[in-house]
């Protein structure tokens, strides 16, 4: 399509939108004209070809890229093929080519772009209108600057036979010093005399210096018989050339010149709907730049309406009821809705299909665009609509067809008896099935079409969370719970409390909503033993359990877990589980977490519930992390990645790329810690969680803690930390963060703070470890002896553990190394380590290979490595960097023979110098 489209073939437009979801609204307004054209252009010889005139080129003389041929978006090939036309009549062989397509497929931009290329060449132009004209009219204009079409208007010419041989003798002396170019457009509205002339001069044409473009439609509708007759009979060195769609990058090129910058995202809607159709791109982009809302443009609409009104009405009629089903319909429903016999619905759709307007199938028919459909079901009546779309909705239940289809006709079928109360019955149908398959934006839309009593406010409001709709589907739920408490329904309550967190799971409660635990509390006395209490027990435990010390959670917890159990419920078992499991999330239960975290995975995959097997697989990663078994851990994220991926739902899916993120920063991977942060940022928008853009921040800081970027980051480390500036959990971690971004007055203010306080009053929760180590490594770096010696003591019992901080959003290495600095700061001798984990450094030939914590890694042979190997052959052994060679003899021997494997324990940071292990890093 050239850039600088001529505008009085702009038809008038009406308004569109450039949000990809706003095209998604429009997608009934925009997709290919012409699809049973071949997915790219094609050349076909006339059907009588075979003599060596036959016009078929596959050298392209013009290729580049997108948009840079002279002005031309896209058609690269075909102009190209059309110039090497031009080159064959210029050496006196006069070659023709006919050019089909259906309307703003582009074959006048393309007539125009080759006369472009015909410089010094005698252009001449005639063009077919719609309303009757003069015999000849179309070469009159066309011969007209030939000086060649003065005997068409002779009427004393003893025949046409005559008449047609002198033009050609004009032709023969007009071409003879200058070559020409003849455009006929729009033959399938030529008149018969004028196609018998083309007949004519068809056939001297190889002795002229002329080129013989023509244009035409060429469906059944616009090209009559008598003219599809004459275009066969070409003679045979007439070369034909079909065009389809602009490819997606050549859409992509018109949108941007039209829009005047890049909007991939919209071009690649548009091209999914237009199929680049050229006119059609063109007409979207010149709406979404001057209005920038939804609309139908009117020259597409004309279009299509014209080819409707030439058909019969019972073939109206047919696709009427057709655009009532949607893009494509079955026969017999069709038959159904139409209230037509089966055959007089084939007689129909056939018609259709040779207008361009519909494609048959064996049992189905679709229409080729769904213009075609949008435009029919505008011109109905509105009491016919609703009358088809009765009729559909009934077809199709007794059908069982989909009941979200089914609902969407009733609701539609205006003026029908009963139909509103169809479709709220279908549309309940149709959202439960939506959430059984995980389609929580689906089920919202149709829960709201299905009333508004207190079952389907609970429903509506669970699958708002589910679907990311954090906010507003709280909202739904709480005043619900309200209204039940205050009426006495203890179950909907609970219920309505327990979905505010996605579920009896708790996939992720706000434990900042102070309201929520007095309505838990409150609903707990109305509730008789069963399901919903076990549940409601377990969300009580959680909430009390949350930022304070609170002896009774556990055993709540406890309680709630032994009730599921006697009811043989596997789901609420698993979801009294995992409240468990945070109100034992401190140090001293890691092992304990992990093994209730795998009976929970047992109990959630043995009733078939994913959301709670991801629940589930998140409590064991974080138990398993936290213990440095960094294999294992990997193999959870992964199932858990395979399962969320299937959900395709970010409630689910943010915490994905945040332990991506968290394993390539342990391997210095900053890159990967980039892109990995960019998808949990976009996820955690997604899904409106609070949650997940913490958890965004904090793998941010941890990267800038591991690159000692911490200063560039103080704005966001202020912003993050405000909410819990009071909390004496948030203290040790920003006193940490502070040292490390250069403020230490703040920081020195929150040590003194804290240990004015004491240790002894931060809840040992999840965060407490981290939180302690962190505050003694501040007060280290700070001098801050006293801070140092309470944080070492009160860490030490749980050497062998890992730290990390929330649920695994960045890694702070093992407790050990902050005793082993804890240790050197204070002078004290380093303890031995409780449990011995070991590693092995193995050279085979040039290649080393490195065991350590279940993972493996293959180094090739360096001195460095060497040099590693002999420090770890001799754990807490003073080495000279000059005695490194001597002592890699000395241990290894011969260096070209196989050493033996080296195997360490938990060497402290003093034992390896400045060696540095990252636990699990390859």
């Amino acid at each position: 399509m050239i850039a600088e489209v001529r505008r009085h073939e702009l038809a008038d437009t009406a308004p569109v939108a450039t949000d990809p979801h706003d095209v998604e609204v429009l997608s009934d307004q925009f997709t290919v004209l012409e699809r049973s054209h071949a997915a790219s252009s094609s050349i076909e010889r006339s059907p009588r070809i075979g003599a060596p005139y036959g016009f078929v080129t596959t050298r392209n003389t013009r290729r580049g890229p997108a948009g840079d041929l002279g002005g031309m978006i896209g058609r690269r090939w075909e102009l190209g093929a059309l110039v090497d036309l031009l080159a064959a009549a210029r050496s006196g062989r006069g070659r023709g080519l006919l050019l089909l397509g259906d309307a703003g497929i582009g074959k006048t931009t393309l007539a125009e772009a080759l006369a472009a290329e015909a410089g010094g060449w005698t252009v001449g132009w005639g063009r077919c209108p719609e309303i009757e004209t003069a015999p000849y009219w179309l070469w009159r204009q066309a011969l007209g600057p030939l000086d060649a079409a003065a005997p068409l208007g002779d009427s004393g010419h003893a025949g046409r036979a005559s008449m047609f041989a002198d033009v050609a003798d004009r032709l023969v002396r007009a071409t003879a010093g200058t070559p020409a170019l003849l455009i006929l457009e729009d033959l399938h509205l030529a008149d018969a005399d004028s196609l018998a002339l083309l007949q004519f001069l068809a056939c001297v044409l190889p002795e002229l210096r002329c080129v013989l473009l023509l244009t035409s439609r060429d469906n059944a509708v616009d090209l009559a018989p008598a003219g599809a007759a004459a275009l066969a009979a070409l003679p045979p060195f007439f070369g034909r050339l079909s065009l389809a769609g602009l490819a997606p990058d050549e859409t992509a090129a018109l949108v941007e010149h039209v829009l005047g910058r890049r909007d991939p995202e919209f071009a690649g809607a548009v091209h999914e709907r237009t199929g680049g159709n050229p006119f059609v791109v063109l007409e979207l982009a010149l709406l979404s730049a001057a209005r920038g809302r939804p609309g139908l443009p009117a020259g597409v609409r004309q279009v299509i309406g014209r080819r409707l009104a030439r058909l019969r009405q019972r073939t109206d009629d047919c696709l009427a009821a057709a655009a009532v089903l949607g893009d494509e319909a079955d026969l017999d429903v069709l038959a159904e809705v139409a209230q037509l016999d089966v055959a007089d619905v084939l007689d129909a759709v056939a018609e259709a299909a040779g207008a361009r307007l519909a494609v048959a199938g064996d049992e189905r028919m679709r229409f080729t665009h769904a213009l075609v459909r949008e435009v029919l079901d505008d011109g109905l009546p509105a009491g016919r609509r609703g009358l088809l779309h009765g009729r559909a909705g009934h077809a199709l239940a007794a059908r069982h067809a989909d009941a979200g289809t089914v609902a969407g006709h009733f609701r539609r079928a205006v003026g029908v008896a009963d139909a509103a109360a169809l479709a709220a019955e279908h549309a309940l149908l149709a959202a439960r099935d939506a959430m059984r398959r995980g389609g929580y934006e689906q089920a919202v839309r149709f829960f709201r079409w299905a009333g508004a009593g207190p079952q389907l406010r609970l429903e509506t409001g669970a699958a708002q969370v589910l679907a990311g709709q954090l906010g507003e589907g709280r909202a739904v739920l709480r005043e619900l719970a309200r209204e039940r408490l205050a009426d006495g329904d203890g179950e909907t309550a609970a219920r309505a409390l327990l979905a505010m967190g996605g579920g009896p799971g708790g996939f992720e409660v706000d434990l900042e909503d102070p309201e929520q635990a007095v309505l838990l509390e409150r609903t707990l006395p109305l509730l008789e033993d069963g399901a919903t209490k076990a549940a409601t027990l377990a969300r009580t435990a959680l909430t009390r359990a949350y930022g304070r010390i609170d002896g009774t959670a556990r055993p709540l917890a406890e309680q709630a877990v032994a009730m599921a159990r006697r009811l043989g419920d596997a789901r609420v078992e698993a979801a009294a589980i995992s409240a468990w499991c945070d109100t034992a999330s401190g140090p001293d239960f890691v092992a304990e977490r992990e093994k209730a975290a795998r009976r929970m995975l047992t109990l959630a995959e043995s009733a078939d519930d994913r959301t709670l097997a991801l629940l589930a697989r998140r409590l064991l990663v974080v138990a398993l992390l936290e213990q440095g078994n960094f294999a294992a851990a990997n193999a959870q994220i992964a199932a858990y990645a395979a399962t969320a991926e299937q959900l395709r739902v970010p409630y689910y899916a943010w915490v994905v790329p945040i332990w991506r993120g968290m394993r390539a920063l342990m391997r210095a991977d900053h890159d990967r810690v980039g892109e990995c942060l960019a998808q949990a940022e976009e996820l955690a928008r997604r899904a409106q969680s609070e949650n997940a853009g913490l958890m965004v921040a904090t793998q941010r800081i941890g990267q800038a803690d591991a690159t000692g970027t911490m200063a560039a980051l103080l704005d966001v480390i202020d912003a993050v930390m405000a909410p819990f500036l009071d909390s004496p959990m948030a203290q040790g971690y920003l006193a940490y963060y502070l040292t490390k971004a250069g403020e230490h007055d703040r920081a020195r203010r929150l040590v003194e703070q804290r240990m004015s306080d004491g240790i002894d009053v931060v809840p040992k929760d999840s965060e407490w470890l981290t939180c302690v180590a962190l505050l003694g490594e501040a007060g280290r770096l700070l001098g801050h002896r006293g801070a140092v010696e309470a944080c070492a003591a009160a860490v030490r019992p749980y050497r062998d553990l890992w730290l990390y901080d929330g649920i695994g959003a960045a890694c702070y290495g093992p407790v050990a190394s902050f005793l082993d600095r804890f240790d050197e700061f204070l002078g004290t001798p380093p303890a031995a380590p409780k449990t011995r984990v070991t590693g092995e450094l193995h050279r085979t030939g040039a290649v080393w290979t490195l065991r350590w914590r279940g993972e493996s890694a293959t180094i090739p042979d360096a001195k460095g490595v060497r040099d590693l190997a002999a420090l770890l052959a001799r754990p807490r052994t003073p080495i000279h960097v000059l005695d490194l060679a001597v002592a890699i003899v000395s241990v290894w021997g011969d260096t070209a023979a196989l050493p033996p494997s080296p195997v360490f324990g938990d060497l402290s940071c003093r034992d390896t110098h400045s060696v540095h292990m990252s636990g699990g890093s390859t």
